[in-house]
């Protein structure tokens, strides 16, 4: 790792820590803080059944988006989960359930949250029920009642991704998107804060930095903060097999130091992959959080184990079964034991990502 991706993996986790910190300190209770407590030691301890509860949930409010990004599944239109959208009611059930013990929900995953015509209704919800909410834009819209309305349903932190200052580089990644349109909402963000006094969203500004945009690298930080980020995320993209054409930058600072992928080309995230086969160039134990402390639900209420390979429902339907039965379901428990080490000698019962995950690094 050369001097400058150390220092932004520095300034990276520091700044996402204090947000995580924020988030904690708003929305913490007691109740909360002793099953963070609870979850860690059953965590370090590899128990497979918890009595610890997920603080930190994704809930995908939409699987649709409006630009079709070619290194994105849902740009390219291969996600294998049909497209649809979390309906406001059963937002608002599930949100009732997990309130006691969630501190963050996640309000993003394949989708552009935005779209959803309840997106600021599920924002509030969250937020009246005591959890901080996150969300991540590519900002070519604002949902209805604009930008004052986004500030006032209680938003937390708001990501917002471009990666280009100018049109030319923008929609090369970004196809179908306007790069001032970006520049307008986000400054118009900003400008609503300030009108209302409140210091949430908090802005992160992020860029992927491709072989196309790698020299407007110098001069993003600038026009970012200008324009109201808080932070600016500088940071290399995966880029797998199906590149569709992207190339990733030239310089070591901005490609990724770990490839997921093996020397052969073949990894847990190509839908052709071997799990059995990775899984013995990955045995556990693993490094990994995911299973005790997150649950990824999909906008039918499917329930994956992580972010990064996560539309195929595995772990079951929370809308059909529920939260406690899903949460030390067979299927979670194998998981975990798996992760932990102490599955190796199980006959795989399941067919599910984290067999020939290399972990999350």
């Amino acid at each position: 790792m050369n001097p400058r991706q150390a220092w932004d993996r520095l300034r990276t986790r520091t700044f996402r820590k204090r947000r995580h910190l924020a988030a904690l300190w708003r929305y913490g209770t007691g109740r909360k803080m002793a099953n963070i407590a609870r979850v860690e030691w059953e965590r370090v301890r590899g128990r497979d059944r918890l009595s610890g509860k997920p603080y930190i949930l994704i809930v995908d409010p939409l699987n649709v988006c409006n630009l079709k990004c070619p290194l994105c599944p849902t740009g390219r239109g291969e996600l294998p989960l049909k497209n649809g959208k979390m309906e406001l009611e059963a937002f608002r059930r599930l949100v009732d359930t997990i309130a006691p013990h969630t501190v963050k929900i996640m309000l993003y995953n394949w989708g552009e949250p935005f779209l959803h015509k309840d997106i600021l209704e599920i924002i509030a919800h969250a937020h009246g029920r005591g959890i901080a909410t996150a969300l991540s834009s590519n900002l070519n819209l604002l949902p209805r009642g604009g930008a004052e309305a986004v500030v006032r349903s209680g938003l937390d932190d708001l990501i917002v991704s471009c990666d280009g200052l100018t049109q030319e580089t923008y929609e090369i990644y970004r196809k179908g998107g306007r790069v001032e349109t970006v520049f307008a909402n986000l400054e118009e963000l900003a400008q609503a804060r300030r009108r209302l006094g409140s210091r949430t969203p908090k802005i992160e500004f992020q860029f992927l930095v491709f072989e196309h945009n790698e020299h407007e690298v110098p001069h993003v930080e600038e026009r970012a903060r200008a324009l109201g980020a808080d932070f600016v995320r500088i940071m290399p993209p995966y880029i797998g097999p199906n590149s569709a054409g992207i190339r990733p930058a030239r310089g070591d600072a901005f490609r990724k130091e770990e490839d997921p992928a093996d020397d052969d080309g073949k990894s847990v995230f190509d839908p052709g992959s071997d799990p059995d086969e990775l899984a013995a160039r990955h045995p556990p134990p693993l490094q990994c959080f995911w299973p005790w402390r997150s649950m990824v639900i999909n906008w039918n209420g499917s329930v994956d184990p992580c972010c990064f390979k996560n539309y195929h429902g595995d772990f079951g339907n929370i809308v059909d079964a529920g939260f406690e039965a899903i949460w030390n379901s067979d299927v979670y428990r194998y998981a975990r034991r798996w992760i932990a080490g102490r599955a190796k000698d199980e006959v795989a019962p399941f067919k599910i990502v984290c067999r020939g995950c290399p972990g999350y690094r």
